[in-house]
This record gives C-alpha cells, structure tokens and sequence, in this order.
C-alpha cells in the first residue's frame, strides 16, 4: 500500500532535518570572557554601605574568599552562586577590575566589586 504524501509535507520534513543537524553540528557562537587570575580586594555593598570586604583570588577558574566558588563565564566575565539563591555577577569594569549586581533569591540586594590589588 503507498501513501501519497504532499510536496509541503516533504519539504518541510527537509527543512526541519536541515534545521536539527545544524543544530547538532554547529559550534557555539557565544564569546565568553575569563575573570583573570590574580589578587582582588572584595567588596560587597547594599544601600551604598560596605557590608563585606576582604581579600579574594581568582585561581583556577575559582573566587577563592571564604570558600573556594566555581566562576561560570559570561561574555563580560563571570557569575559566583555562593550558596542557593545568592548569586554575584563580575563584568569587566575595563580597568582590571569587576562589577555587578549581588542577588538574593532572584532580588537585587546591593552590588559586588573585585578591584585588582597592586
């Protein structure tokens, strides 16, 4: 028993194995930029008031300030979960340092600087 089938049919099934293999085979098109290694002075603020400061590594691919924290990159840098729901993002301020929000539980709570020591 044959089936007839639509031209449509057929070219949209083409289409969608085109669309599926590029998926598959193509390489990532976003750029991600690295926190660079080194020695920073931490510092996170809420309502323009320091509520935390200390001395920070990035080493390895990690924020190394109380404990050692993974930094998952971002085209301007990277962010640090230091436990569920606080996560701090580090985008290149330019000038060797990084800045971003500090999150609470999906709420920005205040911000979180890495200023290169010298």
């Amino acid at each position: 028993m044959f089936t007839h089938v639509r031209p449509i049919v057929t070219r949209t099934a083409a289409i969608l194995a085109a669309v599926s293999a590029t998926t598959v085979l193509a390489v990532p098109g976003q750029a991600s930029a690295d926190v660079k290694a080194g020695t920073y002075t931490s510092t996170t603020w809420s309502g323009g008031t320091v509520l935390l400061q200390r001395t920070a590594r990035v080493q390895g691919g990690d924020l190394v300030l109380i404990g050692r924290y993974p930094i998952h990159r971002t085209p301007r840098g990277g962010y640090v979960d230091f436990f569920p729901g606080h996560r701090v993002f580090m985008n290149s301020d330019g000038h060797g340092g990084y800045r971003g929000p500090a999150y609470l539980g999906g709420s920005v709570i205040g911000s979180f600087t890495l200023t290169p020591r010298r």
